[in-house]
């Protein structure tokens, strides 16, 4: 069981490091639907952290507004460092 959530978590982060990287790149070549790639690696970057407090905390909104803040830096370091994760595997 363990090994099965490691292995979707890192295949989680690898996407959504994905999704955020070839969204940068369209904006860069003048593609304005990279925004949607954008968002979908943003919202795939503040899922874990909405369902971690959801059941922690229980209250819905305070866990809304506060993964959309862990999701932001999720998101921004992990796309900063993906060459020093990689390099861990």
């Amino acid at each position: 069981m363990v090994v099965t959530v490691v292995i979707a978590a890192l295949l989680f982060e690898f996407t959504m490091i994905w999704t955020i990287g070839v969204g940068f790149y369209m904006l860069a070549l003048g593609e304005f639907t990279g925004l949607w790639m954008l968002v979908g690696g943003y919202a795939m970057a503040c899922t874990p952290a909405a369902f971690g407090l959801l059941i922690a905390t229980g209250q819905f909104w305070k866990s809304l507004t506060h993964s959309l803040w862990i999701g932001l830096l999720y998101g921004t370091l992990g796309f900063t460092f993906i060459d020093v994760i990689l390099g861990s595997f």
